[in-house]
């Protein structure tokens, strides 16, 4: 019987031990924190919430893999370092058709958080004038 007790006790710790890093999965994480406003897909809603698809379009240009950390969504979320850099690189890499970057780190994460935009909508036309102007074609717009 003490046994079985055990047996039991264990099994339920690995179920849930199992169950959080499900939860804690880089889509799981933008499913409950990002999906609200990005959609499924990163579609984006117009005058709200912009497109994610092809962001990887931002790492080409000076400043852009700062950006996309400093935005308020992102620099503000809840979620720790990790899961920040966590959930950007399974955008970038799920959302975008050049898969070729350098992935985020908890630490540089940390780094950029703690800037501000002050003028974001400045920030984000600046960066896709440059996107332009490199003939860089963007879904980011």
């Amino acid at each position: 019987m003490r046994r079985a007790l055990v047996l039991l006790a264990l099994a339920s710790y690995f179920t849930a031990s199992a169950s959080l890093a499900c939860a804690e999965s880089a889509g799981n994480l933008y499913l409950l924190n990002c999906w609200g406003c990005h959609g499924a897909h990163g579609a984006g809603i117009k005058g709200t919430a912009p497109p994610l698809v092809g962001l990887s379009d931002f790492l080409k240009v000076p400043g852009g893999r700062a950006y996309l950390i400093e935005v308020p969504g992102v620099s503000l979320s809840s979620l720790n370092d990790a899961q920040i850099a966590s959930v950007m690189n399974w955008v970038l890499d799920q959302m975008s058709t050049d898969r070729n970057f350098a992935p985020y780190t908890a630490n540089e994460v940390h780094r950029l958080r703690a800037t501000r935009l002050p003028e974001l909508s400045k920030t984000r036309h600046a960066l896709l004038d440059q996107l332009v102007t490199m003939k860089v074609r963007t879904s980011a717009e």
